[in-house]
């Protein structure tokens, strides 16, 4: 919605600074990429800008709009999802492509787009004479273009009154597609105004502009009175639009003169076709001249300062619109014109140059377009797309980490962004932004590459499962012959011989709720044999915990991405809440380690995942990891030795102020002592442990005893 506050995050953000505030980084962040972590970022960039938009599309329409980006072929809307640019990664193109998404979904929700599939039969046969007696030759295409125009002041006005508090995103489309002071400047000159069907679309199509002047041509007052934009919330349906239409071409038929008429009229005039005693339509007293490039260029700046779209006014210009509210812009209101617009020279009338006659024609066409659901949309390549789709899927993000991080000489080293995925699948698998998965035998079909460790970790998980059911079973006790409690039937005799102690009462034995949360190092020294028993013992625990009722796990794998785009990346890749146990069984065997090792600017990526513990709850952490944090990119971002250690325990410390206990392991392929390193022992404090890779079932081993604590 509108933030008021003129903070420098809203300066740069505009309307969009309450649901884009995770940009806040953007430029300290993107300012150190090269062209190709450029472009990985931009497709979670793209995500979030997707998943945003698409909220403000369901919520406006209150309907489950699918909203998509373009792709080659795919360059429209076609009555049934909104269809808008991939060029929304940077904040000033986000309030435009809401706009342009709002205005689409609703187009979605009110309009009838069967309609216009049998408009040639729906037109009146005395109209189409009509118009070819005129020498009209497009008719219904005419007729067409009248009713995209006033269907879209009829469904722009539906969000206006029905949701105030998205007026800016409209307002910035318009500014867009509609407000330019070459189209402002050629409203108030002499062109179009002579009797034409175009002359009369390019006035329709800018109505609602504050520089229209309804005297350029014979019957635009007729028109205005027509459409009245005032008052457009009449209009209830699309066919209402299209009588409407119709009436509108009908008033165009009655002041366009006839082929003949034109023919006549051009030889009264002169080569050229102006008429030769001086008088025009719109020619006034003085001769038009015409403006230079410099005036021109003076013109647009007083024009971009005063937008047609911006500022706020009582006032009653002659441009109109359907957004017939309180704080419209000055040209949205809807009466009598006023003379807004700073004049050359002093009641100058001018036209345009060559020029700007050429620029006019591609503005106008762009307005055509627009109208015509045509907006020209930045095509992204079928692989972006397929990406794209797997990183919304996936529910992946960016979150900026490791703010007011210092290197060992107390020097910032400045902060990064970490790819946090909520949500593992197949199709993100298979993508180049997936940094952990055997990829070629996913995609092929083959076995993968740990599917004996699986396999053995649901055989070893099952037989826990078994000995782990008593956690869902309740005993009850009940101690009889007691002084208080409920009475006992069976003791009701006994009060005759004066026994007191006829009371009884139940106790309830059973194990609160627990919740486990694993994270696993995926750095590439975790590959080989720590990698394949550690997954043995993580699919045993989910099998187990599978089995129980009031157990819950996630397993979460952190990792970075592939060079050249660095960046700490953490998936959660199975919650038994939502996930079944299916999902291990066809997607682990596929995961591998790779990369290097960003321990706490992953866990502060997923810190909000945690679950913390309470009355009902108890809460696990574990972790499973083999070497010390390291993490660098091109960009100077270094991530090592004491500065991280500190800022790793500063996350550990901040999971443990949720109730969370914490257990760590390090694995070794042989373990000499008993005892992590002290880099490992700072970071995870009394939870550190260190085992050697042929001992990592006592992490299975432990789960359980804890599982089995009341």
């Amino acid at each position: 919605m509108r933030v008021q506050s003129k903070t420098p995050l809203m300066k740069k953000y505009g309307n969009s600074s309450y649901w884009l505030s995770d940009w806040e980084d953007d430029d300290i962040v993107v300012s150190t990429m090269d062209s190709y972590e450029k472009k990985s970022h931009d497709i979670y960039k793209l995500a979030a800008s997707k998943r945003a938009i698409s909220n403000f599309v369901n919520i406006v329409t209150n309907d489950q709009i699918p909203v998509t980006f373009n792709t080659r072929g795919d360059s429209y809307t076609n009555g049934k999802s909104v269809v808008i640019g991939s060029n929304v990664v940077e904040p000033k193109d986000f309030d435009i492509a809401v706009g342009l998404a709002l205005h689409e979904g609703s187009h979605i929700k009110l309009s009838d787009f069967n309609l216009l599939h049998d408009i040639y039969n729906l037109v009146p046969s005395y109209v189409k004479d009509g118009a070819v007696k005129k020498g009209v030759g497009s008719p219904i295409s005419t007729i067409k273009d009248i009713w995209n125009v006033i269907e879209d002041r009829r469904i722009d006005n539906f969000v206006f009154k029905s949701a105030p508090g998205y007026r800016d995103y409209y307002r910035a489309m318009y500014d867009k597609y509609f407000n330019d002071p070459l189209i402002d400047k050629a409203l108030l000159s002499d062109e179009h105004t002579e009797e034409s069907v175009e002359s009369y679309m390019f006035r329709i199509i800018n109505l609602h502009n504050k520089n229209t002047k309804l005297n350029k041509l014979n019957g635009l007052k007729k028109i205005w009175d027509l459409i009245d934009l005032k008052n457009i919330g009449r209009l209830k349906s699309s066919q209402d639009t299209f009588e409407l239409a119709v009436k509108v071409f009908e008033a165009i038929l009655e002041n366009i003169p006839s082929a003949n008429q034109s023919q006549s009229e051009s030889n009264q005039n002169g080569e050229n076709g102006e008429p030769q005693n001086g008088e025009g339509q719109g020619a006034g007293s003085n001769e038009p001249r015409e403006m230079s490039d410099e005036e021109f260029e003076d013109f647009s700046d007083q024009m971009a300062g005063s937008s047609p779209m911006s500022g706020d006014t009582d006032s009653q210009p002659m441009g109109g619109s359907s957004m017939e509210v309180q704080n419209l812009p000055e040209n949205m209101d809807g009466e009598t014109p006023t003379e807004s617009t700073p004049p050359t020279k002093a009641n100058d009338t001018v036209k345009l140059s060559d020029r700007q006659k050429e620029l006019l024609q591609k503005k106008i066409q762009k307005q055509k377009d627009f109208m015509d659901g045509e907006v020209t949309k930045k095509k992204i390549t079928k692989k972006e797309s397929e990406e794209l789709n797997a990183v919304e899927e996936s529910q992946s993000e960016l979150k900026t980490v490791g703010d007011g991080l210092t290197n060992m000489y107390g020097n910032p080293i400045g902060k990064t962004q970490c790819v946090l995925t909520k949500n593992m699948t197949r199709s993100l698998m298979e993508t180049s932004s997936f940094p952990i998965s055997d990829k070629w035998n996913l995609r092929e079909g083959h076995e993968g590459r740990c599917s004996k460790e699986v396999a053995d970790g649901i055989r070893i998980g099952t037989i826990l499962g078994k000995k782990l059911q008593v956690r869902g079973e309740d005993r009850s006790t009940i101690f009889n012959r007691q002084k208080h409690g409920k009475i006992d039937r069976r003791m009701i005799s006994a009060l005759g011989f004066g026994n007191e102690n006829v009371f009884q009462y139940m106790e309830t034995d059973s194990y609160k709720k627990a919740n486990l949360h694993i994270s696993i190092d995926a750095s590439g020294s975790m590959s080989g044999p720590k990698w394949s028993k550690t997954m043995t013992n993580v699919v045993a625990l989910c099998k187990a915990v599978d089995m129980i009722q009031n157990l819950s796990i996630q397993v979460s794998f952190r990792t970075t991405t592939y060079a050249g785009s660095e960046k700490p990346y953490i998936v959660l890749a199975y919650d038994s809440r939502k996930d079944k146990f299916s999902k291990i069984k066809q997607l682990f065997p596929y995961l591998c380690a790779n990369g290097t090792t960003p321990e706490g600017l992953c866990f502060e990526a997923i810190m909000d995942e945690f679950l913390s513990a309470n009355n009902d709850m108890d809460s696990y952490f574990l972790n499973i990891s083999d070497g010390e944090p390291y993490f660098s990119t091109s960009g100077g971002f270094w991530y090592s030795n004491q500065p991280a250690f500190e800022h790793t325990r500063k996350m550990v410390k901040k999971i443990e102020a949720m109730g969370i206990k914490t257990l760590s392991y390090f694995v070794e392929d042989y373990a000499y002592s008993d005892e992590p390193p002290l880099g490992f022992k700072t970071m995870y404090g009394k939870g550190a442990r260190k085992i050697d890779v042929t001992n990592v079932a006592q992490i299975t081993k432990t789960m359980n005893q804890l599982f089995l604590e009341k």
